[in-house]
């Protein structure tokens, strides 16, 4: 389980500090590309929750992975338009699958990158 308070993030502030390091590079005629890594924790095993945001992340057309670790918690990797990876990281935190319990939510190493590495979203096992 991941240890410490909820860890809800401010996706604003989140980009904030990385967009002052790349503010010289982005291209105001394409959409950002983002990343970011993610582990949810609570009751998230044997609910589908893989599932649903396979689901999600294909709706929205994010790229990445999701798996669930041996602890119980998921963890995984989004990259995608920005707007479209906000709302993915929205659901992690706040929605989940529909008999998920999310206790705990942490989002880290936000990214700009060039391209997406991913070709779609996957479970992994």
């Amino acid at each position: 389980m991941i240890t410490g308070m909820h860890q809800y993030s401010t996706i604003k502030t989140s980009y904030d500090d990385v967009r002052k390091s790349y503010v010289s590079d982005v291209n105001p005629y394409r959409p950002m590309i983002v990343q970011v890594d993610f582990e949810v924790a609570g009751d998230v095993s044997g609910v589908y929750f893989t599932k649903y945001a396979k689901n999600i992340a294909e709706t929205l057309d994010v790229k990445g992975w999701i798996r669930v670790n041996q602890r119980g918690t998921v963890y995984g990797q989004i990259q995608g338009e920005k707007d479209k990876v906000d709302e993915m990281v929205i659901w992690l935190q706040t929605q989940g699958s529909p008999f998920s319990k999310i206790r705990c939510c942490l989002m880290k190493n936000w990214k700009i990158i060039d391209n997406c590495d991913f070709r779609n979203f996957s479970i992994r096992y």
